[in-house]
């Protein structure tokens, strides 16, 4: 079991492992709530949650588990700043399962970065925006189209940020509630690594 979820997120997955196999279908919340004793299925679900968009349970309003064949590995390849621009480390940390049916295209075009900063904590990927710590899911691309949200490489520095052109330039701009980010203009050879597709939101403790 990976050893990035909580304790309690691990207690969670394990019994809808067991009473799916008991059961011989998905368990409800309350089923779940009742095995592991908790007050309320509001507990429950909060955990469920997260299992959903880590990609430990599918999407929708049961407790399936994926199937195999749509579970994927995509490897979390170090840290990219949203905010000042942080150096790139290219080397693979870690492993983040994610459903392959949400994929276009192969498993092996994408990575995971995680992010550092707060300049894109007002974007809107699928609904979520980009905290700091949360993990990007990035599909290399090295075309973008201006309004994309990017991994740009500037000599050695990597940060993530809306693509936009300027006048003789190439912007690239924040989505923040943080005034203090700016935009970053662009007038020396830089490359694109991949196109953000999605956010996984890394678990706040209260």
């Amino acid at each position: 079991m990976n050893k990035n979820l909580t304790s309690k997120q691990k207690q969670v997955l394990a019994t809808i492992i067991d009473l799916t196999q008991k059961l011989g279908t998905e368990p409800t919340l309350e089923q779940v709530r009742h095995q592991l004793g908790y007050s309320s299925t509001s507990s429950v679900q909060r955990h469920t949650d997260v299992l959903k968009e880590i990609g430990y349970l599918s999407q929708g309003r049961g407790l399936s588990l994926p199937s195999a064949d749509n579970f994927v590995q995509i490897p979390l390849v170090g840290n990219v700043a949203c905010g000042t621009p942080l150096l790139a480390l290219e080397n693979t940390e870690a492993y983040i399962p994610f459903d392959s049916s949400s994929l276009k295209g192969s498993a092996e075009d994408y990575f995971f970065l995680r992010a550092v900063g707060d300049s894109m904590n007002n974007a809107n990927v699928n609904g979520k925006n980009i905290d700091d710590g949360d993990y990007v899911l990035i599909k290399k691309q090295d075309y973008p189209s201006f309004g994309q949200r990017v991994v740009a490489l500037i000599g050695e520095n990597a940060t993530i940020k809306k693509l936009k052109q300027g006048d003789g330039h190439i912007i690239l701009e924040p989505e923040s509630t943080n005034p203090n980010n700016k935009p970053i203009y662009v007038f020396e050879d830089f490359s694109v690594q991949g196109i953000v597709q999605d956010v996984l939101k890394r678990e706040r403790t209260k």
